[in-house]
């Protein structure tokens, strides 16, 4: 189902998590990746649980989290929207502090996956999906260059969207919902690897490699460059958790 601004919000990608976390964590990555853009209203929250397939108990519990964090904003009698200035960084790299098992559960299950999304990705890409890839690396690239108000928010957004478009080229309906799942799982760590200009370029960079692997169609590269990739950007997330620790 769409909201009447034409977002798709559901089906709930479900984990073995409670309800009301995984229904948190997939509304946290439709704000980031800007599906849902700042200052959105919400359905209704009965609608809003018919989507999503959830109790309102649950949903109204994720609501609350998420405008614990400063996401949304919920008001008596003008429903639930979209927070006007969305405070990623700080809210998100404050509440990884509290989560070190899910920050490594996150890069074991990337590790795991995107390796072998990308390698398979490599042998049936066709010549659209590389040009939407080139322009989410060419957009990053300009993002950084201009160090851009909200960066970190912005490229965060272009990260998950790059790596679900190369579960989208699998051409593998499975595989690319496996995709977005991995994105919906692993939100509150990838911001981290987007916080500072060093993160940003670092990421950019190992995006464009991949790149350069898919468009020669070559897998052992591809999968390589996915595994050097997802190495530096884990190292860039302890490094920020660890000043972050220390603030």
């Amino acid at each position: 189902m769409t909201d009447p601004a034409g977002v798709t919000l559901g089906p709930l990608p479900r984990t073995h998590a409670l309800v009301a976390d995984d229904v948190a964590r997939h509304l946290e990555r439709l704000i980031v990746t800007g599906d849902l853009p700042a200052g959105a209203a919400l359905p209704p929250e009965r609608t809003l649980a018919q989507t999503l397939g959830v109790s309102r108990n649950a949903l109204r519990e994720a609501l609350t989290r998420l405008a614990g964090i400063g996401l949304i904003e919920r008001r008596q009698g003008s429903g639930n929207r979209v927070s006007r200035t969305i405070p990623l960084a700080a809210t998100l790299a404050g509440r990884m502090q509290d989560v070190e098992a899910e920050f490594r559960n996150s890069a074991e299950f990337r590790a795991v996956i995107e390796p072998q999304l990308v390698r398979l990705a490599a042998t049936r890409v066709d010549d659209a999906q590389l040009d939407a890839l080139r322009t989410l690396v060419s957009d990053a690239g300009s993002s950084i260059a201009a160090g851009a108000a909200g960066a970190a928010e912005g490229s965060a957004g272009l990260d998950v969207a790059f790596h679900t478009a190369i579960a989208q080229a699998t051409g593998n309906p499975l595989l690319a919902a496996l995709g977005d799942l991995t994105a919906s799982w692993t939100v509150e760590a990838r911001v981290f690897s987007h916080l500072d200009d060093d993160g940003r370029r670092l990421s950019h960079a190992g995006h464009a490699r991949i790149l350069a692997a898919l468009v020669a169609r070559d897998p052992d590269a591809a999968e390589y460059a996915m595994r050097i990739h997802l190495a530096e950007v884990r190292e860039v997330i302890e490094r920020a958790r660890r000043d972050t620790a220390e603030d």
